[in-house]
């Protein structure tokens, strides 16, 4: 074996422990929750040492921050592409998409960041490296708001949008759903949890303001195309 197919087998390996060690924690924490969650516990799941996950991650809040951004799955990739979308198909639909793939993510991390809030320094640490990785959900928002602003610009939403508000609304609310499904235990089939968002949208893009006697439920501006 020459040195360069020796190096990517290593690399590969590196990579396959790492993700033993995500997945086991991301299990764990949905098992015990975050307080009973330590680091010699992941690694005896994970079946490595736990030295062998310090080599991987520099510290608890790492490996949070890793099974978080495991955890965005579609997500991630559905916001990359909404540059894409811009002017495409409906915003109604791009939006419906978006949504979706935002609550499947919020629903497997809701338990980890409910969690943050019962160790202060998880909670501290987690901030910093959000803060020096210029990441976290903020950068979601931002993204959605760019996707709406653009929009904006064909006239496919409303001028009066505030696009950073609209996004906020949007991705608040599935977050809520998300943690509210954890809380009460409930247990959607993918039907109804694909409803609720659409309804989500439907009343963002509709509004709140009544309409005149006779008038049309759906916005007479083509910019929202329902």
């Amino acid at each position: 074996m020459g040195i360069s197919e020796a190096s990517a087998g290593q690399e590969i390996g590196v990579k396959k422990t790492r993700q033993k060690l995500i997945r086991a924690t991301e299990s764990l924490l949905q098992r015990d929750g975050l307080a009973r969650v330590t680091t010699r516990g992941i690694a005896r799941e994970a079946g490595v040492a736990e030295g062998t996950l310090y080599h991987h991650f520099h510290d608890k809040a790492g490996l949070l921050h890793a099974v978080a951004q495991e955890s965005m799955g579609a997500f991630r990739e559905v916001l990359e592409g909404l540059p894409l979308q811009v002017g495409q198909r409906t915003v109604r639909e791009n939006l419906e998409h978006m949504l979706e793939a935002a609550f499947d993510s919020q629903l497997r991390i809701a338990p980890i960041l409910c969690s943050l809030f019962a160790d202060h320094q998880l909670l501290l640490r987690t901030r910093e490296i959000l803060n020096e990785r210029r990441i976290g959900p903020q950068c979601s928002v931002e993204a959605l708001a760019a996707y709406l602003q653009a929009e904006q610009r064909l006239g496919r939403v409303a001028v009066d949008v505030v696009p950073g508000s609209a996004a906020e609304l949007l991705l608040a609310g599935s977050f809520h759903a998300a943690v509210l499904d954890h809380l009460l235990a409930r247990q959607m089939n993918p039907a109804a949890a694909r409803l609720r968002l659409q309804e989500t949208v439907r009343t963002l893009l509709t509004g709140l303001k009544p309409r005149i006697s006779g008038e049309s439920s759906a916005p007479k501006d083509r910019n929202v195309e329902l």
